[in-house]
């Protein structure tokens, strides 16, 4: 099979935070080999980062620059079609991409064009998978804080802490009743999870943490197996706080260790029988 040609793209504003369009002179080729039209809106496709798979799509998208956006251009195109690759609902893509190009994320953060440009080159491999090459990449002393920051989500943390505007819920998702393990492949998809499982014969809870569900809680795993539960809760963060993933599931697990009997030496109320008296729930 044929490999595509290879494109190039210079990291801007929303390159780090959802996507990019690629370059005219490949749309046919592209459109031609993921069959890309009204029908198929999108296809899923792979980007290997430094050797690891990372997930994104690949579509067509009919757009114009009409509309109220500050800094817009205002010359006025007609409407035509593009070829855009994104991954915004992407965590672990999202994070792998800004890492690989750190100075233009960090430069870019209030919209403002980087003094020094970065290039990428996506070349195609085979099927759906691209690897993602580094052919300018500037390096500074404050790298290492950068990625610091990025790990622990700090950037948008900061970026809140200045924000006048309304703050972004911390939890996104949640179930608000016990599921059945049947449905555990529904949520595999979910990142940033706090779970609860319970074993309804043996009278077992475990609290757990995952940056993917699926990836985490499966049928037969050797370290959390569903196999020994029978229901679930999850609650999804919202990505701008998945650097509270380990303290909100170490609070939780102290939570539920001061009520029920436990292995992590905390002393419980040991009750077997007991009533949440609360009478308001925020939704």
């Amino acid at each position: 099979m044929n490999k595509l040609s290879s494109f190039y793209v210079v990291p801007g504003y929303t390159f780090f935070y959802w996507g990019f369009s690629l370059q005219k002179a490949v749309y046919s080729e592209y459109i031609k080999f993921f069959n890309l039209n009204e029908k198929t809106k999108f296809n899923e496709i792979i980007l290997l980062i430094n050797g690891k798979k990372h997930k994104a799509k690949i579509r067509i998208a009919r757009i114009n620059n009409k509309g109220k956006i500050k800094n817009r251009s205002k010359t006025i195109y007609p409407e035509r079609d593009v070829v855009q690759i994104f991954y915004d609902r992407e965590l672990e893509t999202l994070k792998a991409i800004r890492k690989l190009m750190i100075y233009s994320y960090a430069s870019t953060r209030n919209k403002a064009k980087p003094k020094l440009k970065e290039l990428l080159e996506f070349i195609h491999q085979k099927d759906n998978i691209f690897r993602v090459k580094v052919i300018s990449k500037q390096e500074t002393d404050f790298d290492e804080m950068f990625y610091f920051l990025e790990d622990k989500n700090l950037f948008a943390f900061y970026e809140d802490q200045n924000k006048s505007k309304k703050k972004d819920k911390l939890f996104i998702d949640y179930s608000d009743k016990w599921l059945s393990k049947k449905e555990l492949k529904k949520y595999a998809s979910r990142t940033n999870v706090i779970y609860i499982l319970n074993n309804k014969d043996d009278d077992q809870i475990y609290v757990g943490k995952a940056n993917t569900f699926g990836d985490r809680v499966k049928e037969n795993s050797s370290r959390v197996a569903m196999e020994k539960f029978d229901q679930f809760l999850f609650f999804e963060l919202h990505p701008e706080y998945s650097f509270l993933l380990d303290e909100v599931e170490n609070y939780s697990i102290r939570l539920f260790a001061t009520i029920f009997s436990n292995l992590v030496n905390v002393k419980g109320l040991n009750l077997e029988k007991m009533k949440l008296v609360n009478k308001q729930i925020k939704r």
